[in-house]
């Protein structure tokens, strides 16, 4: 796989794991819902960098360095393994993914 491909891969998966992950907030109501992780929320609480940066990480347009890739992983509670996976939407089941103070991503992996 040439770098470009790997990048667009890794970028594609740190997307498809941002925006199946999600997080229980309450809404004006006080009525507790379910919303997946921001790129705010992301850039903020796991990478300590800005929301624009994650967005070039999951464009691909900038590469990601090994250090913030095992603090994604750690954070997503998967392999490092999994951003290279070509078909990690057909392994992960997110139909109840959940994303409180522990992760509890289910996976196949």
């Amino acid at each position: 796989m040439n770098n470009s491909k790997l990048r667009n891969q890794v970028a594609k998966n740190i997307r498809f794991l941002r925006t199946r992950t999600f997080k229980e907030v309450k809404n004006k109501n006080n009525e507790l819902v379910f919303r997946h992780i921001r790129q705010e929320q992301l850039a903020k609480e796991v990478l300590n960098v800005t929301f624009q940066q994650i967005q070039k990480y999951e464009t691909g347009l900038n590469k990601i360095d090994a250090i913030k890739l095992y603090k994604l992983a750690k954070y997503f509670d998967v392999p490092m393994e999994t951003f290279f996976d070509e078909k990690l939407s057909e392994k992960i089941n997110y139909t109840k993914v959940i994303r409180n103070n522990a992760p509890q991503l289910q996976h196949n992996i």
